[in-house]
């Protein structure tokens, strides 16, 4: 499937592209290739260009491919070669907008020399891999080699006057090439950035050389050197194609199978689509829900558990964790609903109570139940996860086989206390309770600091984050009560006593909920069937598992066929 159109740069400069995506449409959960062409004058779309056989093949494999071509296509003669870079970067970045977070590049020919200089020099952590194709000389040693020293030092020199003069008189370097005097120098001049031997040194996500062995630019030799300057490239593969000079479609069946093979070794294989539908349902009292149900797009076996989502406060299915993992968990083949309730959109304030939630979660265990789905794991968030361990000390529904649980949510009503001082929350408790007594419960706005509370260390669960932070409630007076209140029933330790079933708990040491060892005490309190794992050090899992996700996803699996074998 392919698109043509065309993105603007932030320099205002339009470039052609060329989207070819997998027949079931673009994978963002796959890494997405940027294809790079070959010097000036060649097309995206021409019969036997590498950037349009690639593109297939690696679509039938599952990646999205975007092709461009740079402003140094068409305006070369006059176009600095470092603005190249601002090129590359609208393509990742258009890949970016459509959820790709994982790029590789692939350049042919003088492409190859503008993905590693990319690569090197803009420090962009989305690009994953590198593939180069047919890379040549470094454009300054492979001029100077062609017309000879003496003659090379005398075309810098006439540049270089030539500029100091204002001379406009173009640098011809024959078959059709020809430069200003100063892009002259910027792409051949000793000085120029363009080497490839120089900018790979500094590339560090791993590379594969390609090239045909009868293409007298790439040879074995060649290949070998470019290797050898890959220093910090943690693996660099090279490929040659017996037979084939500089047009690799002789070699293009071989080519996209062996880049294929490469990308999966290199940790970048492209994994299954998930199939996403909106499904609604009616909670007790006749309110509508929305969630999505995250399919993979085989059909799991029929005795494979699905999973319900819960997020927490201030987010919303389509963002934060539940987006995230329920796309993970579908595409290891796992079917996940994230649910959507009455307390889902953050508005500013919380209005509901805790005991608005639980009919909400049972509508959604009827949807799946009436499904097919006969082992349900509860998936929750923060608060999300206190709504399920409610749910279930007040239900009982043995529809829900067990729980994940992560950054699991302390006790509210001691949480107050700690963060507020004992003053300041009797003093709001006394608010709150007035407000409710006085019929204005849920438009009395609880305006109150509400700062992060500090735990004493444990040695068990060492922390790591910043300094406390300031915050405020807000909260609606029956809702600070119904949370935070001396007779809510926010109490996790006691709630989660009552749950039977399996718990991993999940957290992390820059996450401020987890201090005191909560994740230890929590797990403790759920008893013999559960279990912990904590992301420790000075770069562990904050409250939002950013940077996370794949461990998690994993773990979460890893118990999961553990538990349901």
């Amino acid at each position: 499937m392919r698109e043509v159109f065309q993105l603007a740069t932030a320099d205002g400069v339009l470039l052609s592209a060329v989207m070819t995506s997998p027949g079931a449409g673009f994978n963002a959960a796959a890494p997405a290739v940027v294809h790079i062409g070959d010097g000036p004058g060649l097309s995206l779309i021409a019969a036997g260009g590498t950037a349009r056989f690639l593109a297939d093949g690696l679509a039938a494999l599952g990646f999205g491919n975007l092709a461009i071509e740079t402003r140094l296509t068409e305006r070369y003669a006059f176009s600095r070669f470092d603005e190249s870079i601002t090129d590359v970067k609208t393509a990742v970045d258009a890949l970016a907008a459509r959820g790709a977070t994982r790029v590789v590049l692939a350049g042919s020919g003088l492409g190859a020399a503008i993905a590693v200089r990319y690569a090197g020099q803009s420090g962009d952590a989305r690009i994953k891999g590198l593939i180069l194709l047919a890379p040549g000389d470094d454009l300054a040693d492979g001029l100077r080699a062609k017309v000879g020293a003496e003659r090379y030092a005398g075309m810098v020199e006439t540049a270089a006057k030539a500029i100091e003069t204002g001379d406009r008189t173009f640098v011809d370097l024959g078959e059709g090439l020809i430069f200003t005097p100063p892009t002259f120098l910027d792409w051949y001049g000793p000085e120029a950035t363009t080497a490839l031997t120089q900018n790979l040194a500094a590339v560090e996500a791993p590379i594969v050389l390609a090239a045909g062995a009868d293409d007298a630019a790439s040879t074995a030799t060649r290949l070998e050197t470019l290797k050898g300057a890959a220093l910090v490239s943690r693996d660099v593969t090279i490929k040659s194609y017996a037979g084939v000079g500089r047009d690799l479609a002789r070699a293009q069946g071989q080519l996209v199978a062996d880049v294929g093979r490469w990308l999966v070794s290199a940790g970048l294989s492209a994994p299954a689509l998930v199939r996403t539908q909106i499904l609604d349902v009616r909670s007790g009292d006749g309110t509508t829900l929305s969630g999505v149900l995250y399919s993979p797009v085989t059909t799991p076996p029929a005795n494979r558990p699905a999973f319900i989502m819960v997020h927490g406060w201030a987010a919303d299915i389509m963002r934060s964790t539940s987006h995230w993992l329920a796309v993970r968990l579908a595409q290891r083949g796992y079917p996940v609903l994230a649910v959507r309730h009455r307390e889902s959109g953050f508005r500013g304030t919380v209005r509901g109570k805790l005991e608005d939630v639980p009919p909400d979660i049972a509508a959604w265990v009827d949807l799946m139940a009436a499904r097919g789905y006969g082992k349900l794991i509860g998936v929750g968030h923060s608060i999300g996860n206190l709504w399920l361990s409610y749910y279930l000390a007040t239900t009982k529904d043995t529809r829900l086989k067990a729980l994940v649980y992560l950054a699991p949510q302390r006790d509210l009503p001691t949480h107050a206390r700690i963060a507020m001082d004992e003053d300041l929350y009797a003093r709001t408790v006394l608010e709150a309770e007035e407000a409710v007594r006085n019929g204005s419960g849920a438009t009395h706005l609880i305006d109150a600091p509400f700062p992060r509370a500090i735990y004493d260390e444990d040695e068990r669960q060492p922390m790591f984050f910043s300094a406390p932070m300031s915050g405020f409630t807000y909260y609606y007076a029956d809702a600070f009560l119904s949370y935070w209140g001396p007779r809510s029933k926010a109490v996790h330790s006691e709630l989660i006593k009552s749950v039977k079933v399996p718990l991993l708990a999940l957290g992390g040491s820059r996450d401020p909920f987890m201090q005191g060892a909560w994740l230890i005490h929590i797990t403790e309190a759920a008893g013999a069937n559960a279990q912990y794992i904590f992301y420790d050090g000075p770069n562990g899992a904050p409250h939002s598992f950013e940077g996370y996700e794949s461990r998690v996803t994993d773990d979460i699996l890893a118990w999961t066929t553990k538990t349901f074998p």
